[in-house]
C-alpha cells in the first residue's frame, strides 16, 4: 500500500525543503530513495550556498575594471563545473577545519600564531564566512552581514574577540598582498575606479578592515544615469550633479583643522559612514562616480591639493579641472593663483597626471602627520601599520619613526603579524633574532604565572565592575598587582605619592568605558557604585558600554549582571585562580 506522503508531487517537497537548513535536508535525503532524488535538485543547494556564503575566492586581485573585492563575492555559477551540492559540501568541510583551528586558538596558547597564519594563507576571505557568525552584534562590522543576532546571555566574548582578531589579521594580510601586486604593476591606469581601489587597499589596515562595500557607488551611479534628463546635460552640468549628489550622500569636506587632520580621514570607512573628509578621498569618490556615469576623470595632485581632471569630448582640448573639496570648477589661472606661493613656474596644459603610487605614498604621509598631531588616537597603531606598509613596500620614503619605538607598538598591538614584522626587520640581525624567539615561544609558551590572594590580598577581584572615585568613569578589573609596578617616572607624573597609601597598595589593570586601558590605585576604586544603582536600564547601559570595549573578550567570556562582574575566560582564571569562584 502506498502512503499518502508518497503521492505528493516533488514540487511540494521542494517548497517545504526551502524552510529547512542544509543539514536537515542532508538528513532528509537519507530517509528514502525518493527523498534522496528530490534533495539532489541543484537549485536547492544553490539557494543554500548563496544564503550562507559571501565570498567565493580566498584572495582578491588588484583590478582597475571593478571595485576591489567584487571579484571575490558571490557567483551565480558553481566553480570548476561541479554541482552546487558538491560545492556546498566542499565549503562545509573547509568551514569545519576553520572552526577547529579557531577553537584551538581560543583554548590552547600553543602555536596560536602558526594557526592564525594557516587560516589566513589557506582560506583568506573564505574564513570570513565562518568568523562572521561570531562577531559582536554591537560592532559596525556585524551590520555589514546578514547574521542572526544571538541573545546577550549566549554570547561568548572570548570567541567574539578571537574571531574578529583573526578577521582583522586576514584583512591586513590582504592589504599587504594588494600593495605588492600594485608595486609589480608595470603600468597602472589612473582614471575611474583606480584611486578608490587604492584607498580601499589602505582600508584593509583599518580595524573594520575590508568590511566595506564600494558597490554603493555603483548604486549611486545607476540612479544618476537612469535619470531621463542626464544624457541631455552638458559635461559641466554632469560634473556639478555628481558633486551635488555626493553632498546628498554625506560625502562631505572636512572643515576645522582638527577635523581635517583626523587620522580617520585616511580610511574610507569613516567617509562612507558620513564623516567629513579630505580632498584626496573626495576626489577618489568623484572619479569613481564619473566612471559610473561614462565620464573619464583622473586625480591630479598639486602641492597641498588634489583635484579631478575630467576629459572633454573629442572636439575640445581643454579638460575640466574640478576642486571637489571646494565644490567648484577651476580655471588654470585659478589654480596658478592658489599655488603661487608653492610653485616656481606657472602650470600649463596638459597637466601631468599623478601616478597612483604617488597618491598611496601621499596618503601614508598624511597618516604620519595625523599620528604626530594626535598621539592619543585609538587608531594610531592601525595608521602606523598602514603607513609603514606603504612606505616599506612602495619605497616612497625612509620610515619616519624611530625603529625601536615603532616595533614596540606593532608588536604590542599586532602580535600575530610576525611575517610583517620580519619583513621590516629583514636587514637587522638582532631584531630578526628577537622575532625568531617570538616564534619559538609561540610553539612553546611559558607557563602562566599564578597570582594568589595571600598575605594582605587585594580588596577587589578580576571581573568586578567599578566607578572611579575621582574621574567617575566606569571600568572593569582585568588584573592586579599587590603594589604599583609602574616606573618611578610614571608614578610621579600620575601623582601616586600624593595618595594616602601611595604606591604601597594594590593597583589594578582596568578597561574603561571610554575604551582606554588604565592602571588604577585601590584607593580610587568604588565597587559599590554599580550595585547601588536602582534603575536596571542604567546598569544594562553601563554593562553594554563595557561589553563593547574592543578587546574585552581577551579577558572575559561573558557577564554576570546580577553579581556586577564579568566572568574571566580560562586564560585569565589560570593567572588569577583565587579570583573566580
Amino acid at each position: 500500500m502506498i502512503s499518502a506522503i508518497e503521492t505528493l508531487p516533488p514540487e511540494l517537497f521542494r517548497s517545504i525543503i526551502a524552510f529547512l537548513s542544509p543539514e536537515d535536508t542532508s538528513a532528509l535525503a537519507q530517509t528514502c530513495h525518493r527523498m534522496y532524488i528530490i534533495t539532489r535538485d541543484d537549485k536547492i543547494w544553490q539557494r543554500y550556498f548563496l544564503k550562507r556564503y559571501t565570498y567565493t575566492l580566498s584572495f582578491p586581485h588588484y583590478s582597475n575594471g571593478e571595485y576591489l573585492l567584487s571579484s571575490a563575492l558571490k557567483t551565480t555559477e558553481a566553480v570548476d563545473g561541479c554541482t552546487w551540492q558538491a560545492y556546498f559540501a566542499e565549503r562545509s568541510l573547509q568551514d569545519k577545519h576553520i572552526r577547529s583551528l579557531l577553537n584551538e586558538i581560543i583554548t590552547n596558547r600553543t602555536n596560536r600564531i602558526s594557526k592564525a597564519d594557516l587560516i589566513s594563507s589557506k582560506y583568506g576571505l573564505l574564513a570570513f564566512d565562518v568568523l562572521k557568525n561570531y562577531f559582536s552584534p554591537t560592532t559596525d562590522i556585524f551590520k555589514q552581514f546578514n547574521i542572526l543576532i544571538t541573545t546577550a546571555t549566549s554570547r561568548n566574548l572570548t570567541r567574539e574577540y578571537y574571531a574578529l582578531d583573526l578577521a582583522r589579521f586576514i584583512s591586513r594580510n590582504i592589504g599587504l598582498t594588494l600593495l605588492n601586486e600594485m608595486k609589480n604593476q608595470i603600468e597602472m591606469p589612473t582614471e575611474g575606479k583606480a584611486l578608490i581601489n587604492v584607498l580601499f587597499i589602505i582600508q584593509c589596515f583599518h580595524p573594520h578592515g575590508i568590511f566595506l562595500s564600494l558597490n554603493r557607488l555603483h548604486s549611486i551611479g545607476q540612479r544618476l544615469i537612469n535619470d531621463r534628463l542626464f544624457s541631455s546635460l552638458t559635461l559641466h552640468e554632469k560634473c556639478q550633479l555628481i558633486i551635488t549628489t555626493m553632498k546628498k550622500e554625506n560625502f562631505l569636506p572636512a572643515s576645522a583643522s582638527n577635523e581635517y587632520y583626523d587620522l580617520e580621514n585616511s580610511f574610507l570607512f569613516s567617509t562612507f559612514n558620513g564623516k567629513p573628509t579630505i580632498p584626496l578621498t573626495l576626489v577618489s569618490i568623484f572619479c569613481a562616480l564619473a566612471d559610473e556615469c561614462g565620464l573619464v576623470a583622473r586625480p591630479v595632485g598639486f602641492p597641498g591639493e588634489v583635484m579631478a581632471q575630467v576629459e572633454q569630448p573629442l572636439d575640445s582640448s581643454m579638460p575640466l579641472i574640478i576642486s571637489v573639496f571646494d565644490n567648484k570648477i577651476m580655471s588654470l589661472d585659478d589654480i596658478n593663483e592658489r599655488l603661487a606661493n608653492t610653485i616656481q613656474t606657472p602650470l600649463t596644459y596638459p597637466l601631468t597626471i599623478t601616478p597612483m603610487s604617488d597618491f598611496v605614498i601621499r596618503s601614508a604621509r598624511n597618516m604620519v602627520h595625523s599620528i604626530g598631531r594626535n598621539t592619543t588616537s585609538s587608531l594610531n597603531s592601525y595608521g602606523l601599520y598602514a603607513a609603514v606598509s606603504i612606505l616599506k613596500i612602495l619605497g616612497g620614503d625612509a620610515l619616519p619613526f624611530a625603529y625601536d619605538s615603532m616595533m614596540n607598538v606593532l608588536k604590542e598591538h599586532f602580535p600575530m603579524d610576525i611575517h610583517f614584522l620580519e619583513m621590516l626587520s629583514s636587514s637587522m640581525t638582532n631584531a630578526f633574532d628577537e622575532l625568531s624567539q617570538i616564534r619559538i615561544q609561540d610553539a612553546n609558551p611559558l607557563p602562566i604565572e599564578e597570582k594568589r590572594r595571600k598575605n594582605s590580598p587585594p580588596k577587589f577581584y578580576v571581573g568586578q565592575i567599578f566607578q572611579h572615585k575621582q574621574y567617575n568613569y566606569w571600568g572593569v578589573i582585568c588584573g592586579w598587582d599587590l603594589s604599583c609596578a609602574a616606573s618611578p617616572i610614571w608614578q610621579v607624573r600620575m601623582g601616586i605619592p600624593n595618595l594616602v597609601r601611595g604606591a604601597l597598595q594594590p593597583f589594578y589593570h582596568i578597561l574603561a568605558d571610554d575604551f582606554s586601558r588604565r592602571y588604577v590605585a585601590e584607593d580610587n576604586i568604588n565597587a559599590l557604585a554599580f550595585t547601588s544603582i536602582e534603575n536596571k536600564q542604567d546598569t544594562h547601559a553601563i554593562v553594554e558600554k563595557l561589553r563593547s570595549i574592543d578587546g574585552i573578550g581577551k579577558y572575559f567570556e561573558t557577564v554576570d549582571i546580577i553579581n556586577a562582574r564579568f566572568i574571566p575566560n580560562m586564560e585569565l582564571r589560570s593567572e588569577y585562580p583565587d579570583d573566580f569562584v
